[in-house]
């Protein structure tokens, strides 16, 4: 085996939880080429639709948030947090149990608070 067949065997992979722009056909959906989807499931949470521009995620509540689990390399992480705008405060990062899978995925972070309003709840629980 070459050094290179035993580095892609040693890549290091982690399980997303999307549930918004970044699932199949969501305008950040290009950050996920090359990662493999593994499951269409749903969690319990909130979801609220911010200015129809994108959604956020509260894991509380009696509802349901649909989405996908994809396996990524762990090296487009990121990129994703750029995209979620972690630093900024917009989202946060957090693991959690989606299936069989320990997952991260984005909730809505500190600058988010005010816009998380009982009127722009998705009941639904898909973006």
């Amino acid at each position: 085996m070459s050094r290179g067949d035993e580095a892609r065997n040693r890549t290091v992979y982690f399980h997303l939880f999307t549930y918004g722009t970044l699932k199949r056909g969501g305008d950040g959906s290009a950050l996920l080429e090359g990662c493999d989807l593994v499951a269409t499931t749903s969690v319990p949470g909130t979801l609220y639709n911010i200015e129809d521009a994108f959604p956020a995620a509260v894991l509380a509540g009696n509802g349901r948030i649909e989405g996908e689990v994809w396996r990524c390399p762990a090296d487009r992480l990121p990129a994703i947090d750029a995209y979620e705008g972690i630093a900024e405060g917009l989202f946060r990062r957090v693991g959690l149990r989606v299936d069989e899978w320990a997952c991260w995925t984005y909730v809505a972070g500190p600058r988010l608070a005010r816009r998380l309003k009982p009127s722009c709840r998705v009941e639904s629980g898909r973006w």
